[in-house]
């Protein structure tokens, strides 16, 4: 809460929350209701460290869930504790480590909770719930919610404090996405976007873009002048 004081929160109606204008939010029933880790974790996640927030009286319960989520993965008891093996979580999570980390140093602590945010979303969709997984967004919520990354921690079973395990690593050469998602435009407009493997060539490209359903739409009976690809990004259209 200091480090949001010193800049200024600003509530629902744009206004800045001082003392002299009598609208400061006092903290203690935030904290009563949903603990000192959920509300300190929705003050960083309102704005940009140095711009303060936008606060409003609902938005933690977002935070709430949030952990609510990762609570009762942790409590599951059907963790496995074999190697990941889906080549997306793995790509996700050493992003995951990577970007958080980054984003912490550079004080921008709201991108930081929606990375993990992402994480958590790419855990619960697979097949298989992986304990390595979990216990790295463990170790990554912990400076914004000690407590409960420490309680949780324990509930993974280790006995010493989450504080002595130390900052997850991440290794870059693992940060290689196999597709990406490329944009079909007509005449410069998005109309539609699907997922690509990264080596796709210019021709299947350029395929793929006019074979989707949308875009034949506004392609259909008119002649094709041009047809531009930009690899990794987008195919332009234009008739």
């Amino acid at each position: 809460f200091k480090c949001f004081r010193a800049h200024g929160l600003i509530i629902k109606d744009g206004t800045k929350m001082s003392k002299s204008r009598g609208n400061v939010v006092t903290p203690d029933t935030f904290i009563a209701k949903y603990g000192a880790d959920c509300f300190r974790t929705y003050l960083m996640f309102l704005g940009p460290y140095t711009l303060g927030g936008d606060f409003q009286d609902k938005g933690i319960t977002g935070v709430r869930r949030f952990y609510d989520r990762i609570y009762r993965l942790a409590c599951t008891g059907n963790l496995s504790t074999i190697s990941l093996e889906d080549k997306k979580l793995i790509t996700l999570l050493h992003k995951t480590v990577r970007d958080v980390t980054k984003h912490i140093q550079n004080l921008e602590y709201n991108t930081a909770i929606a990375f993990m945010m992402e994480f958590l979303n790419e855990i619960n969709r697979q097949d298989i719930v992986y304990k390595e997984a979990v216990e790295i967004l463990v170790r990554l919520i912990e400076p914004f919610a000690p407590h409960l990354s420490e309680e949780l921690w324990e509930m993974l079973g280790y006995k010493e404090s989450i504080f002595t395990a130390g900052w997850p690593e991440w290794d870059e050469s693992k940060i290689v996405f196999d597709t990406f998602e490329l944009v079909a435009q007509v005449n410069g407009k998005i109309r539609a976007a699907m997922e690509a493997p990264m080596d796709i060539s210019s021709e299947d490209a350029i395929a793929l873009a006019t074979s989707h359903t949308n875009v034949q739409r506004f392609i259909e009976g008119k002649p094709i002048r041009k047809t531009i690809y930009v690899p990794g990004k987008l195919v332009n259209i234009v008739v």
